[in-house]
């Protein structure tokens, strides 16, 4: 019997059912990279109107590449390309701020980073360090504000940083993003006591 999920799309089907059907064809790492580039995305969102207009540009663009290199299956970027993109991110800071210390031009840097991380993601190792660096990204968003709307961006990046972290400590099998998500869900549930 024919699963329907992974079944092919009719000529008649738009192009949403086209994606799906894509995006439920994917093996299970690209899926889970896709994902975490999107949590990535919502955790960087509150930042980007006290972000030089630059590193805003230059980390949709690395996690645009990414999740393009992630949907093909290619080959992520060699070192030296790496180390040039981490140069020119301390370059630009230190342009931006005269420095690279300091909260503002902390939090730049930081930003920097975590997209660029995203491009040598090949071993669990270096998924963690991602999301600590994304924990990590979430709490500045805070430096500039308390207002209920960054409270609000902040819950979603959490959860969505959870279910990602959930995710990929469900090794087997291909679980679904939904049960991670309800998991998530869960523990800030439990936790919600502890940080009130």
């Amino acid at each position: 019997m024919v699963n329907p999920a992974l079944s092919s799309p009719s000529p008649t089907e738009g192009g949403s059912a086209r994606l799906r059907h894509r995006l439920a064809s994917l093996p299970r790492d690209a899926r889970d990279t896709l994902f975490l580039l999107l949590v990535i995305a919502v955790v960087l969102a509150p930042q980007v109107d006290r972000l030089p207009a630059w590193c805003s540009v230059t980390a949709a663009v690395v996690l645009l590449w990414r999740g393009a290199m992630a949907w093909r299956n290619a080959r992520l970027p060699r070192r030296r390309w790496l180390v040039l993109l981490l140069i020119l991110s301390v370059l630009g800071t230190f342009a931006s701020y005269q420095t690279i210390v300091g909260r503002e031009a902390g939090v730049t840097l930081l930003c920097l980073l975590l997209v660029l991380k995203t491009l040598e993601l090949r071993a669990r190792r270096d998924a963690y360090v991602v999301f600590f660096l994304s924990f990590f990204a979430i709490l500045t968003a805070f430096f500039n504000s308390q207002a209920l709307g960054t409270a609000a961006a902040v819950f979603l990046a959490f959860w969505g940083l959870l279910t990602a972290l959930v995710n990929a400590n469900m090794p087997a099998g291909r679980p679904p993003l939904r049960l991670s998500g309800g998991i998530a869900l869960k523990l800030m549930a439990v936790g919600a006591p502890v940080m009130l």
